[in-house]
This record gives structure tokens, sequence and C-alpha cells, in this order.
């Protein structure tokens, strides 16, 4: 009871309801807990078989909530799955307290959600929540459809999805009429998985005015969750007053997001591996980025998907900053999106360019396709190079170094990486260590992510 009491007090500061998990507090006093004055709270007291930490039976965990009903709780939360007769005893002692009747699914979202939400309709609660474990971001645009349904019907309804894929339905709960969102007041005291801390939702998601009206721009990738772009687009939509919010779509399948998604989203970053696989999948293509083969940035403009790549202008930015591009020999590291977006713009400035990549196959086909030169990892040492470029994504999160060019770095050179995680790369340490100017992927970063702000808020 004192750490609970504790945990309310720091929990008052950043919310108005509070949600006590009574199946933790070992030494419980309802009537202690529940006086007055304090804050709104649920009650739950959660079962061991449905992930919490209660070991009586149905009729003893009644007889705690019927207590809390008695002491005016604001809201008890009591399982489905304890059957309609015991959601319905609850009900008729409920004068001043509202009865959730919830729904839990830890190993998938199924396909029968819309009859669960209909049984829910038979028990008289006054709140409805389903939440299920995503397996797919997909799975998400079910929750969305059914708390569309709920509001149209005037139901009070919470659904979303747990787990990294389904955090943004608990983001855009306020944009689909969710009644209220579950958060932990600090990182480590998350009670389900893909839980957003409190402050996340707050502070960069701005969670308390989303409405119907909320535009939702995201990044499509996989990975996404080292992504720097929630901070800085939101921040922008929050600087300038915009209702909108830029979201991570984590993605497995390309064509499922854009079936569940294409209606919903206003614009789109594009990262790692969906580059060049969503070309088909928009209605027109910017001329340099059909060139290139791969988009990094969708607008939508009367109902109709607009690519363009904001990678290929922030790569000769960062490059004006640092040298003069006139009769300079680029190597490029990589044969991926990110590595013939950077030879291509090495080969627009006139620059005599070499493809190196761990494929040869790859290394020689995308050679022939831009009209450079290509050469293998080993023979790196004997191409003369003023400009190395890193198009891969060896260094992320690591200290390895691509293809060991450290041993070849000279002053004279100027050293890009496009990785920017951690902002000072093994390379850049290893080009900075030999004199040479470094361009980082963060400024890279920050430079395309300008331009493709710039094309966000002109949509809206």
């Amino acid at each position: 009871m004192n750490e609970a009491f504790q945990k309310i007090k720091q929990a008052v500061k950043e919310t108005e309801l509070i949600e006590i998990r009574v199946d933790g507090i070992s030494d419980l006093d309802i009537s202690k807990l529940l006086q007055k004055p304090r804050p709104k709270f649920i009650i739950t007291n959660r079962r061991i078989e449905e992930g919490g930490k209660f070991s009586g039976s149905l009729n003893e965990n009644l007889k705690i909530l019927a207590e809390a009903v008695k002491h005016q709780t604001e809201y008890v939360d009591i399982e489905l799955s304890w059957g309609t007769n015991a959601v319905q005893q609850l009900v008729a002692q409920s004068a001043k307290t509202k009865i959730i009747v919830s729904y839990h699914n830890f190993d998938e979202t199924p396909s029968n959600l819309f009859n669960i939400y209909k049984k829910m309709k038979t028990t008289g609660a006054h709140v409805f929540k389903i939440v299920t474990m995503a397996k797919d971001i997909s799975d998400n645009k079910t929750m969305f459809d059914l708390l569309t349904l709920a509001r149209s019907e005037k139901r009070k309804l919470l659904a979303f999805c747990m787990g990294e894929r389904g955090q943004i339905s608990r983001i855009l709960q306020g944009k689909f009429g969710g009644q209220f969102m579950y958060a932990p007041i600090s990182v480590d005291e998350e009670t389900a998985p893909g839980q957003l801390n409190i402050q996340d939702l707050k502070n960069t998601f701005r969670v308390h005015i989303l409405n119907s009206r909320t535009k939702v721009f995201g990044l499509i990738g996989n990975p996404v969750s080292q992504s720097k772009g929630i901070y800085f687009h939101n921040s922008i939509f929050a600087r300038k007053n915009l209702n909108a919010v830029y979201v991570n779509f984590l993605v497995d399948n390309l064509p499922l997001f854009f079936k569940s998604y294409r209606d919903m989203i206003c614009g789109l970053s594009v990262t790692m591996p969906f580059k060049q696989e969503i070309l088909p999948m928009l209605d027109e293509v910017e001329t340099d980025a059909n060139e290139l083969r791969a988009v990094n940035t969708v607008i939508k403009k009367r109902k109709k998907l607009y690519g363009t790549n904001t990678d290929l202008p922030a790569i000769l930015q960062c490059l004006k900053k640092r040298t003069s591009l006139r009769n300079k020999r680029v190597t490029v590291l990589g044969t991926g999106g990110t590595a013939r977006t950077m030879a291509y713009a090495a080969i627009l400035i006139g620059a005599k360019t070499t493809i190196i990549g761990r494929n040869e196959n790859k290394s020689r086909t995308l050679a022939n396709e831009l009209g450079c030169e290509w050469a293998k990892p080993k023979s790196f040492s004997e191409v003369h190079t003023d400009i190395l470029m890193n198009g891969t994504s060896v260094g992320m999160n690591s200290t390895e170094i691509p293809f060991n060019v450290h041993n070849h770095l000279r002053h004279t050179m100027t050293v890009f990486d496009a990785v920017y995680s951690p902002p000072m790369t093994s390379l850049l340490v290893a080009a900075k260590a030999a004199g040479c100017k470094i361009i980082t992927g963060l400024e890279f970063f920050q430079t395309q992510a300008k331009l493709q702000s710039k094309l966000f808020t002109e949509s809206l």
C-alpha cells in the first residue's frame, strides 16, 4: 500500500486518471486506497491466467471489485472471460462507478473481434476494452475500424494492439475516438509490450490533442525503432501548431500496408528496405527518383500518391558545404538504395565514380545501370578516391568499418557516412583521426528531413 501511494503521487503529476493494479498489492485495503481526497482511479484485479498476479477464485475477485464499486471508484475493469453474468453483477451495483469489460489476447489479433465487440454490448458495461497482439502493422487497422464503428454507435471503446507493431494504435486512439490510453509513468513500469511512456505520448506525439481531423504522416521501414524522425517532424508540427502527427510504421508486407492505410496516410518517409519496392505502388514518381529507382518521400495530393527523393538534394548540399565538387573521384560503398543515390549524385556533378559492394554481381549491375565504374572490396586501395561515401548499414550501433577502408584513408579525402546511429561511427572516427573532412549521417538525416518536412507542411 505504501508503494502504491508513492506511485500515485508521482502519477497524479502527469494525468487525471490512474489505473491501480490491485493484484500487485499484497496488503490491499480498498477502503484506505479509495479514501478521498484522491485522483480518479480504475481498479483492476488481473488473474494469473490473464497476465496478472491474483491467484484467488472468480468469486474472491468479484468481491474485491464489488468493494471498489461500494467505495465509489470511478472505474473497475473486469475480463469478458469471467462471463456475462459476472459483468452484469457489477453493473447492477455500479451507481457511480463505470464498468470496463475487457478482452485481451497476448498471442495475436484474431479475426472475430467484431463478434467479441457485439458480445460486449450484451453485458451492459459502460466501457469496452479490446487489446490484442499485433503480428503485422495491418492488425491496427482492425482496431481503427472497431473504434469507428463504436463511435458511430455512440459506444465507449478502447481498442489497440500490443507490441512494437501495435504502437500506432496506442498513439492514434484520439483520432479514432478511443476513450483513453494506457501509459507507464516510467520506462521500467510498463505492464504490456509496446507501451510508450506518458512523456513521449504527451510531448512527442501530443496525443491529448489528436482528433478525427488529425493528418497522419509516418515512416515506413524495417527496422524503424532507431529513427529520429518522430522527434524531428512532430516538433515541427507542434511549433507550427499543425493538426498532424508523425508515427513509425514497422512494416513487414508493403502491399498489405498500402491496402490497409492508403486512405489514412497523408505523407510518408521511406527507409530500408522499401525505397525501391514502393515504386509500383505510387501513382507518380518524380524524374530523378524514377531514374534512381528509389523513393524516400511520399506525398498524397488529390487522393494520389507522389514519390520523390530528398536524399539526392541532401547529399549534394552536404558535399557542397565541405568541398569543391569539380574533377573529383568518388567511391561509393554499397549497392542498396542509399548507395545508388550517392553514386547518382556523384555522377550528376561530373565526378568519376566507382561502386564497391559485397556482391560483385550487384556492384557490376548497378555500375552498368548508372554508367560508372565498379571494383572489388579488396581493390579499394587501388582506386583513387577524393570523396568516400558509405551507403551501407555497416557501423550502425557497432564498431565495424565497411571493407576495412580505414587502413587506406588519406588526409585529402572527404568521408561521408550515411549511418547516423551512432553520430560518430567508427569509420568517421578513423577518418577524423586521419585528417579527413567528415560528413555525419546525422547531418545528412537533418538536411533531408528539412527538405521532407517542407513537402509535408506544404501538403497540409
